[in-house]
């Protein structure tokens, strides 16, 4: 099992802050190119995008990373957690301080995951021992 979680830990740890960037052009495309509809899309992605980061969190425990590489994934997925509700407060209720946060958050998202993933591995990386 150990082998296996080390082996789906960077998988699912560089989809993450790649997919973060995929919400970003999707909301782009949505605000500003026409595409209103890609609004659901995103939405639809940011919750695959949660779920990838707590797979890599949870892969990253059992594999039995240190915390070097568990406190970016751990606060990713912290983050997202914040994110998907802010997005949806800011969606549904169109409060924009909800969404100028959820904005920022974005950017940081991408900073924090790519460190998480960056510290994860790539995909030959050896399970820890």
């Amino acid at each position: 099992m150990r082998v296996l979680a080390g082996r789906v830990l960077p998988v699912a740890a560089w989809a993450v802050p790649l997919l973060v960037v995929v919400q970003a052009v999707l909301i782009g495309q949505a605000q500003f190119g026409g595409s209103p509809g890609l609004v659901t899309t995103h939405g639809i992605v940011g919750n695959v995008t949660f779920l990838a980061a707590a797979v890599a969190l949870g892969a990253a425990v059992v594999s039995g990373r240190p915390g070097r590489v568990l406190l970016p994934l751990f606060a990713g997925a912290l983050l997202l957690f914040a994110q998907t509700g802010l997005g949806y407060v800011g969606h549904r209720t169109g409060l924009a301080l909800a969404s100028s946060i959820h904005v920022g958050l974005g950017v940081a998202l991408t900073v924090v995951t790519t460190l998480g993933a960056v510290r994860s591995g790539g995909p030959g990386a050896r399970p820890a021992s």
